[in-house]
């Protein structure tokens, strides 16, 4: 299969993120290997965080290999008030 990745961009909150993480479930069920580019984000919250967990949580369900790449800033920080910094970048492919 050929893998053409995920591209995220725009806002990560509590609204927009619902909608998104039904159309990356879709999207994960289609890839071997998933990589998600976040490069186009524009703007995120801890609900930005839960998006990528949530997404790391299913491509393990299904014993698929995940990999991000231009995590934004915000995520980040966010990862590190909460202590998982290390665990996110563990998925990290810069």
């Amino acid at each position: 299969m050929v893998d053409e990745g995920i591209n995220i961009s725009g806002v990560l909150n509590f609204e927009t993120v619902p909608v998104l993480m039904k159309q990356a479930e879709q999207l994960l069920v289609k890839q071997d290997e998933v990589n998600v580019d976040l490069a186009e984000v524009t703007d995120s919250n801890s609900a930005g965080l839960a998006l990528l967990l949530e997404m790391v949580r299913v491509t393990k369900s299904q014993n698929k290999t995940i990999n991000f790449k231009n995590l934004p800033e915000q995520i980040s920080i966010v990862a590190s008030a909460y202590g998982i910094d290390g665990e996110l970048g563990s998925f990290l492919n810069e």
